[in-house]
């Protein structure tokens, strides 16, 4: 139950951070939308989907309630469309950098305390909270680059193809469900989930790495 709600303030913080950046950079770039959508907010009920947030305990996969923008607010639609949709991943990546920064610092002032002592210390559950934030956000990143809709990666399709674009865009709700569909395919999910974890902890480890010869 400890692990469980652990998750759930990881998942709630960083799903709230990506959908706020989102909607924050596409304000800062002259749409409108995000604001009067309410979505000009870290607060998680503005970006949870109950159902969507409830179904990643349950089957480990979820959604959550995507930031709606108008690309006809912007001055270079197709770029800066683009910069909407990787501002998500990228407020995910710096949580990340953030957050394994606290935790080499734990590390360099508590090392003892957690490696020596496994009696369940104040200071081996910052160190938990600490590595799985870090680790979590990293997978949210490396998740959304994967470039299927509706994830935020497939925008670069647009920017650098939009001849296909134009295919995508008459069929995106089908494309969209045909992803989602596919990762309910016996393995298939298991087989994205295992090389989005490899990556996520290759991130992570540059990320330690870094800061631990800056700190340590």
């Amino acid at each position: 139950m400890i692990e469980i709600l652990i998750l759930a303030i990881i998942l709630l913080i960083s799903i709230s951070v990506h959908e706020f950046a989102h909607a924050w950079v596409s304000y800062k770039l002259w749409d409108p939308t995000p604001k009067y959508q309410w979505r000009l907010t870290l607060n998680p009920i503005a970006h949870i989907d109950p159902i969507g947030f409830l179904m990643i305990f349950i089957i480990h996969f979820g959604w959550w309630r995507p930031v709606e923008v108008n690309p006809r607010y912007y001055k270079n639609p197709l770029l800066w469309e683009l910069i909407v949709a990787l501002a998500g991943p990228f407020s995910n990546l710096l949580l990340a950098f953030f957050w394994t920064f606290l935790l080499v610092l734990l590390i360099k002032f508590f090392w003892m305390k957690i490696f020596y002592f496994w009696d369940l210390t104040f200071e081996w559950f910052l160190y938990k909270f600490f590595y799985l934030f870090s680790l979590i956000n990293v997978g949210l990143a490396i998740f959304n680059l994967l470039p299927f809709p509706p994830l935020d990666w497939y925008r670069l399709i647009k920017y650098f193809f939009p001849r296909v674009w134009v295919w995508i865009d008459k069929n995106l709700f089908y494309l969209s469900l045909g992803f989602l569909l596919l990762l309910f395919l016996p393995g298939t999910w298991d087989v994205i989930k295992s090389i989005v974890v490899a990556v996520s902890k290759e991130v992570f480890n540059i990320f330690y790495v870094f800061w631990t010869m800056i700190l340590l």
